[in-house]
């Protein structure tokens, strides 16, 4: 695989202040109503200790009946600026034992916060293609999130 000099930064203005967007990922409860890149993928917290330090490990459903796995360790909670994790895919996954590092930046906005997830390490070009349509679509259910949420 080739490497990508440039990690992967997507970008996303959402309705809603910074810290209920970083609360968003403080709990598996919530975590787990948005934290995929499509509605008809659920994600499952198989261990979630939002702590620094903590580890966590997700189970993905997909529609086609594979069950990708990612895990790692919260290295930076800072609320409501930051979030800073290790990501690795476990096996049977392709990427397995490539080790990854995802961050979210908060960036407070006039009646919104800008979403700035930065993904590191992603070892090629397709993997980082598809790694950016992942984090766009999942920024897109987290928007629709809050949406419903603030309209109930």
């Amino acid at each position: 695989m080739t490497s990508v000099a440039i990690p992967l930064v997507v970008r996303r203005t959402i309705k809603a202040l910074p810290g209920p967007l970083f609360d968003a990922f403080a709990t598996e409860a919530s975590l787990t109503c948005w934290f995929t890149p499509s509605p008809d993928i659920t994600v499952e917290a198989l261990k979630y200790d939002f702590t620094p330090g903590g580890r966590f490990r997700l189970r993905y459903r997909m529609p086609d009946g594979r069950n990708p796995v990612v895990a790692g360790v919260f290295e930076v909670i800072d609320r409501p600026k930051q979030i800073v994790m290790t990501w690795e895919w476990q096996a049977p996954d392709p990427l397995e034992n490539v080790p990854m590092k995802v961050s979210f930046r908060f960036l407070e906005k006039p009646n919104a916060t800008e979403v700035v997830i930065t993904h590191e390490g992603i070892p090629s070009d397709s993997v980082c293609s598809i790694h950016a349509d992942g984090w766009e679509a999942t920024l897109s259910v987290l928007d629709a999130f809050f949406i419903r949420e603030t309209q109930q």
